[in-house]
C-alpha cells in the first residue's frame, strides 16, 4: 500500500470522526460490564477461574489480540488483557493469566469487562477487552489447594499439586504459590516415504517420551505504602528439566528382503528461568499520576542430544552429538505519566529502556566411518552473544468527544542498536516512528463500534542471527543464522462490531483486519559456494494479511452457556526460492470452535463440550530444497465438575483431553537441488498421533 492510500484513509479517519464532534449529547453511558461477586455464588466457585467461565463471551476478552504484541517480544509493551485491582502485574513470565486459579472466590468483589482503553488505567493499551479482577481487603488467609493425576495413553500416570497461600496482613497484600504441573508426553508417528519416480523407499515408526514436569514458585506482594502510594514486587522461578528419549524403527525398501534398521535418541535437557518485578505507583493532589516498572528476568536452557544406532544383538554406536547451549537475560526500566490536561483530554508521556542479551553455542559432533569416533564438525556462526539497547519513548492523547465517542492517539519513537559478536562481529542500528489511532462509538448503550489504525514494528528473534537447531527435519541437523535480517513492518487496520444482549445474557462480536506487510520474513538462500545447500530466516518482500473473526456467547437458560468463534484469514506474499504468491507464515487459514456449558445447580454439577477444527492446509512451508503441507487439526474435550462437597469448598473434576484421538499429519516434498530448478527426490508422509488425556483433579479453598 502507498503512502498515498496511507494517507488517504487517515484523512478519511479524521473526517469521520470530525462529523460526529457536532453531535448532540448523549446520555453517559459506561464502557465497563461489571458482575459481582454474588452473581457467581449459585454456582459455588472455588477460585476466579470457576468465576470466568461463567461470563459470557469471556474467551473474547481473554484470547491474544491478534493486534497487540506478543508477549515474548522484549520490552514490555502497552498491551495487556488481564489486571488485577485496576493494575497489570509488573511481570512478563509471572502474568495475571496465571493468578486466576490462585485467588479464592471469597476474595473476590467483582470482575469487570473493561471495552476498550481507559485514561484510568495507567500504562495500558488494548485493542480489544480488558478483564479486571477486583479483590475486597479482607485481612484474612485462604489457602488454595489443588492435586491431580493425569493417564496418558501409554498408561503412564502423572501427578500434580498446587498450593497457594491469599491475604492481606495490615497494608500488606499477598499471594504465594508452589505448582508442580505435569508436562508428560507420549508422540507415536509414523512416516511413509516414496522417491521421486513413486517407488517404495522407507517407512518408519517411532515413539518419543519427554518426560517433564515444571516446577514453579512465585509471589506477588503488594504494600499500600500511603492511600496514594503503592508498591508491589513480583517473584518468580521455574524449573523444567525436559528429558526426552526416542525409538525409531526403519524400513528401507530396495533391497530383497527389506532392511530393518533401529536407532535411538538420547535428549538430556535442562531448563530453568526467574524473574523478578518491581511496580510503584503514586497519585498527586492535581489528579495525576506516576507509575515505575523494573523487570529483570534469565532463562537457562541446554540441551544434548545424542543419536545411537542399535544393532541386533542391542549394542549401540553413537553416530551423532549435538548441543545447544543457551542464555537470554533481559533488564527493563518503564516510567509513566499520565495526567488530565482539560475537561475531556488526559495525556500520558512514557519511557522504556529494554537490554537483552542472548548467549548461544551450537557444538555439533558426527561419526567418523573410518574410525568409529565422533568428530567435531566445524558449524559456521555457532558461537554468538547478541545483545539489544532499545528506547522506547511515547506519547498517548486520550479524548472524550462526547459521551457516546472515545478518540486515543498515539505516537511511539523507538530507537535502539543490536550487535553480535562472536563468530561473526556487527552491530546495527535502527529508529521507528509508530502512529496508531484508535476510535470506539457506542451506538447504544448494548452495540459499540471499533477502529484502529497503526504502524506495527515486528521485534527480530534472536534465535535467527545464529545457527540454531531445526526441531521439524531429523535429516538437518542445523540451520544457519542470518545477522543481516531486518525487522518485519506493517500497517494495520483493525474494526470491531459488538453486541451485548440485555441482562448479560450474551455477546455477538464481529472484527475485520487487514495487515500491509513490508519486509516480511520467511526462509531465504544463505548457501556458501562449495557448501551443501542451507537456508535462514530472511526478509523476502512485502506481503498482506485479511482476516475476518465471529464470535458469539449467549446463556440460553441461566445455567446454559454456549460460545462459539469461527476465524477466517487469507494472506499472500511472494515466495522467493519460486517467485510464486503463496500464504504468508504462519497465517493459516484459520479456525472453528465451539464451546458448551451447562450448571445443574440442584446436583452441584457442571459438564462441557470443547470442538476445535483448526484446518491448517493450504499453508505449505517453502524452504531451499522441500516444501511442507500441513493439514488440519481437530480436538474434542469433555468435562464434568462437582462443586461443594459435603460442607467443604472442594471441587472434583474429570476431564478427557483429545478424545478424538486426532493427531497432525503433514507431507513433505523433498528436492535434490533448490526448488527453482531441482526435481523432487523425495516425497513423505508423517503423522504423529499424541492420544486421549485421562484427568482426575481435587480443588478446595481453606
Amino acid at each position: 500500500m502507498s503512502k498515498k492510500q496511507h494517507t488517504m484513509i487517515l484523512q478519511s479517519i479524521s473526517l469521520f470522526v470530525a462529523l460526529f464532534l457536532s453531535s448532540t449529547s448523549y446520555p453517559q453511558q459506561s464502557n465497563t460490564v461489571s458482575y459481582p461477586a454474588e452473581y457467581f455464588a449459585q454456582w459455588n466457585p472455588v477460585t476466579v477461574a470457576d468465576m470466568i467461565d461463567r461470563i459470557p463471551g469471556i474467551t473474547v476478552a481473554l484470547e491474544t489480540n491478534t493486534s497487540n504484541r506478543n508477549q515474548n517480544d522484549r520490552g514490555l509493551g502497552s498491551g495487556e488483557n488481564i489486571l488485577i485491582n485496576g493494575q497489570r502485574l509488573s511481570g512478563k513470565d509471572n502474568e495475571a493469566r496465571d493468578q486466576l486459579a490462585r485467588i479464592a472466590f471469597e476474595q473476590v468483589e467483582r470482575i469487570e469487562i473493561i471495552r476498550g482503553t481507559s485514561s484510568d488505567l495507567v500504562g495500558v493499551r488494548n485493542q480489544g477487552q480488558i478483564v479486571n479482577i477486583v479483590t475486597n481487603s479482607l485481612n484474612e488467609l485462604s489457602a488454595t489447594m489443588a492435586a491431580s493425576a493425569t493417564r496418558y495413553q501409554d498408561g503412564n500416570l502423572e501427578p500434580g499439586a498446587s498450593l497457594f497461600f491469599n491475604g492481606s496482613y495490615g497494608n500488606l497484600d499477598y499471594r504465594i504459590g508452589m505448582e508442580s504441573d505435569p508436562q508428560y508426553e507420549v508422540l507415536d508417528s509414523i512416516e511413509e516415504s516414496v522417491n521421486g519416480d513413486f517407488s517404495a523407499n522407507d517407512l518408519r515408526v517411532f515413539r518419543q517420551i519427554t518426560d517433564q514436569t515444571n516446577q514453579t514458585v512465585n509471589s506477588n506482594l503488594s504494600y499500600n505504602i500511603s492511600p496514594d502510594q503503592t508498591f508491589t514486587l513480583n517473584l518468580l522461578y521455574q524449573n523444567a528439566d525436559p528429558p526426552r528419549d526416542l525409538n525409531r524403527t526403519i524400513l528401507q525398501y530396495g533391497t530383497t528382503p527389506p532392511v530393518v534398521r533401529r536407532e535411538r535418541e538420547i535428549y538430556d535437557a535442562t531448563r530453568s528461568n526467574w524473574e523478578l518485578g518491581a511496580d510503584y505507583n503514586i497519585s498527586f493532589a492535581d489528579n495525576s499520576r506516576f507509575q515505575f516498572i523494573s523487570i529483570n528476568n534469565q532463562l537457562d536452557q541446554d540441551t544434548l542430544q545424542g543419536r545411537f544406532r542399535v544393532s541386533a544383538d542391542d549394542s549401540i554406536l553413537q553416530d551423532l552429538s549435538l548441543r545447544n547451549k543457551s542464555v537470554n537475560t533481559e533488564r527493563i526500566f518503564r516510567g509513566v505519566y499520565t495526567r488530565p490536561v482539560s475537561e475531556g483530554h488526559n495525556l500520558e508521556l512514557g519511557l522504556e529502556r529494554a537490554q537483552t542479551t542472548l548467549a548461544t553455542q551450537l557444538d555439533l559432533s558426527r561419526l567418523n566411518p573410518a574410525t568409529s569416533q565422533l568428530v567435531e564438525v566445524a558449524v559456521p556462526n555457532a558461537l554468538s552473544e547478541i545483545e539489544e539497547i532499545r528506547y522506547e519513548g511515547f506519547a498517548v492523547h486520550h479524548w472524550q468527544l462526547n459521551t457516546r465517542m472515545k478518540l486515543e492517539s498515539t505516537l511511539l519513537y523507538e530507537v535502539s542498536e543490536i550487535s553480535q559478536t562472536g563468530d561473526i562481529e556487527k552491530s546495527r542500528d535502527f529508529d521507528f516512528i509508530r502512529p496508531k489511532l484508535d476510535y470506539r462509538f457506542d451506538i447504544t448503550p448494548g452495540l459499540q463500534f471499533q477502529f484502529s489504525v497503526e504502524k506495527f514494528v515486528a521485534q527480530l528473534s534472536f534465535a535467527d542471527f545464529a545457527a540454531n537447531t531445526d526441531p521439524r527435519d531429523e535429516e538437518r541437523d542445523t540451520v544457519a543464522g542470518n545477522p543481516e535480517l531486518r525487522q518485519q513492518q506493517s500497517w494495520r487496520y483493525t474494526a470491531n462490531l459488538e453486541y451485548r444482549f440485555h441482562e448479560g445474557r450474551g455477546v455477538v462480536s464481529a472484527r475485520a483486519w487487514l495487515w500491509d506487510v513490508t519486509d516480511a520474513i520467511g526462509r531465504v538462500d544463505a548457501t556458501r559456494p562449495g557448501e551443501p545447500l542451507v537456508s535462514a530466516a530472511g526478509n523476502i518482500g512485502d506481503g498482506e494479511v485479511r482476516a475476518l473473526q465471529i464470535n458469539a456467547s449467549y446463556r440460553f437458560t441461566p445455567n446454559l452457556l454456549v460460545s462459539g468463534t469461527s476465524l477466517m484469514r487469507a494472506s499472500e506474499a511472494t515466495d522467493p526460492f519460486l517467485g510464486i504468491t503463496r500464504r504468508l507464515v504462519p497465517n493459516d487459514r484459520g479456525y472453528q470452535s465451539v464451546a458448551v456449558r451447562h450448571n445443574l445447580p440442584r446436583w452441584n454439577l457442571n459438564y462441557g463440550i470443547d470442538y476445535l477444527d483448526a484446518p491448517q492446509g493450504n499453508r505449505p512451508l517453502y524452504d531451499i530444497n522441500r516444501i511442507d503441507h500441513l493439514d488440519s487439526r481437530e480436538d474434542l474435550s469433555f468435562f464434568i465438575e462437582r462443586n461443594s462437597i459435603g460442607r467443604l469448598n472442594l471441587l472434583a473434576r474429570f476431564d478427557i483431553r483429545n478424545s478424538l484421538d486426532r493427531g497432525m499429519c503433514s507431507d513433505r516434498f523433498r528436492f535434490n537441488d533448490r526448488l527453482s530448478i531441482g526435481t523432487i527426490s523425495e516425497v513423505e508422509r508423517r503423522c504423529n498421533e499424541r492420544g486421549s488425556q485421562y484427568v482426575v483433579q481435587l480443588r478446595g479453598t481453606f
